[in-house]
């Protein structure tokens, strides 16, 4: 039996890839998974990411059950060599254990939103890879809500391809205005898509 059909959502921050992950998990038959709630667990539950990320940060960053994220999180922020060091521990771990999931599912169409697809080079682990894209302003906004200001935004897309390269890059590219409903409206156009190729190619490449 073959495996399903494998998207990645991908796109700056606060663009709105877990609103589209989420619209494309209402579809029938099809299975998600968040790179950030990956981390998640694995900083909560896994002892090899545990016992890594105190053996880099030391027992501060201990919290009652796994890691403190917040107390994780005052370690690294502004300090972009502590930030790559975490990230080198995290994503072979997020890479495995999404990686497991999928070969584990029984899904038609399998999501993965993955913020670094591309600076990682997983583009090419995936059938079909998507970009969000989002008005400048209003992701400066969104990313405000959020509590994060101009310089922390910068911090965090200094690491990052620009949305335009990340949507250059991409097999499909969804706009996001805030507009719920046209958003549903391309997540199930990406689904009609994907299934509607399956029986010929595939995939796009």
């Amino acid at each position: 039996m073959r495996g399903p059909v494998t998207i990645a959502v991908t796109g700056p921050f606060a663009s709105g890839k877990s609103t589209l992950v989420r619209l494309l998990g209402d579809l029938p038959n099809t299975e998600t998974a968040s790179a950030d709630e990956t981390v998640h667990h694995l900083l909560k539950n896994d002892r090899r990411a545990i016992s890594r990320v105190v053996e880099r940060f030391g027992e501060v960053v201990k919290g009652a059950d796994g890691i403190d994220r917040k107390a994780l999180g005052r370690e690294v922020f502004g300090d972009a060599g502590a930030l790559r060091d975490l990230e080198e521990i995290l994503h072979p771990l997020v890479r495995e254990e999404t990686d497991r999931r999928i070969e584990a599912s029984e899904a038609e169409i399998f999501v993965a939103e993955i913020p670094l697809l591309f600076e990682t080079d997983r583009g090419k682990d995936f059938d079909y890879t998507v970009a969000v894209t989002v008005p400048e302003e209003r992701r400066r906004t969104w990313s405000g809500e959020r509590g994060f200001d101009d310089a922390a935004l910068e911090a965090i897309e200094s690491r990052q391809l620009t949305g335009e390269e990340k949507a250059g890059r991409a097999d499909l590219v969804v706009q996001n205005d805030g507009d719920l409903d046209r958003l549903r409206e391309q997540a199930e156009g990406i689904g009609r898509k994907v299934l509607g190729e399956r029986g010929s190619h595939g995939h796009l490449r």
